[in-house]
């Protein structure tokens, strides 16, 4: 297996995944080593801005959502609790070395039903097997955004949904950040502008062709303003081809 490289997510994919990534004021690194049969192993890493960790650790103290470590904002037994059910996704590790930092392992069985739920299927990410190559494509959109929160159970929390793109809402971009600088004062949105979301995805074998990534050795690093994936203004569309 070619070295994974650090990195972010095919739409916060394979979120990945995760997800991922409803935060405000963070970085979202993430390694996705692919197999051909979709298959495969991911590691993720959330790192908050301080701005946002002060917002979230006061909010989650008002709206009594706070975790059962006073000064923590991911807690990681619910984390573990929330994948123990799920039959494709296998949680390896997870730590939370400082309260702004989540560290998290994953094994998939296929890449295809990382964010779907039982009995409903999801359309966030589509792998196709022809004779001679294998195609990966991920599309997220403001419909199946709520998707994400099947892979990151965490998210499932009203103070990392609020962040996210409603699907009726037409707010500018301009107007968001205005909300975001309400909501976390001011830096606030320009903690959010220089915040990214990158994944790498390395694979078994040779890229034969990508679009909205980087090409490397051995796969592709796919780079996303987390602006981008919060605002969902516009469709994000990813694929890779290899062989």
């Amino acid at each position: 297996m070619p070295p994974v490289v650090r990195s972010w997510s095919l739409a916060v994919l394979a979120a990945a995944l995760a997800g991922l990534s409803a935060l405000a004021g963070c970085a979202v690194n993430q390694r996705v080593a692919l197999e051909a049969d979709g298959s495969g192993t991911a590691v993720v890493r959330i790192r908050l801005e301080k701005i946002l960790l002060d917002y979230l650790q006061d909010l989650s103290e008002v709206s009594g959502t706070a975790p059962k470590e006073k000064g923590r904002i991911f807690d990681v037994e619910d984390i573990r609790k929330g994948f123990a059910s799920r039959q494709e996704v296998t949680l390896t590790r997870i730590a939370s070395p400082s309260p702004e930092r989540l560290e998290m392992e994953l094994a998939f069985r296929s890449i295809e039903k990382l964010f779907a739920a039982p009995e409903k299927p999801q359309t966030i990410l589509t792998l196709k097997k022809a004779a001679e190559d294998t195609t990966l494509r991920a599309h997220l959109d403001r419909k199946n955004f709520s998707q994400l929160l099947e892979l990151a159970p965490f998210l499932k929390n009203p103070l990392f949904e609020g962040l996210g793109p409603q699907e009726n809402d037409d707010a500018t971009e301009a107007e968001y950040l205005e909300l975001i600088d309400l909501a976390l004062g001011e830096g606030g949105s320009a903690a959010l502008k220089s915040s990214v979301i990158e994944t790498t995805i390395a694979v078994r074998g040779k890229i034969i062709s990508q679009s909205g990534g980087t090409p490397i050795a051995g796969g592709v690093v796919f780079r996303i303003p987390l602006l981008r994936v919060l605002l969902l203004d516009k469709p994000l569309d990813y694929s890779l081809t290899f062989k």
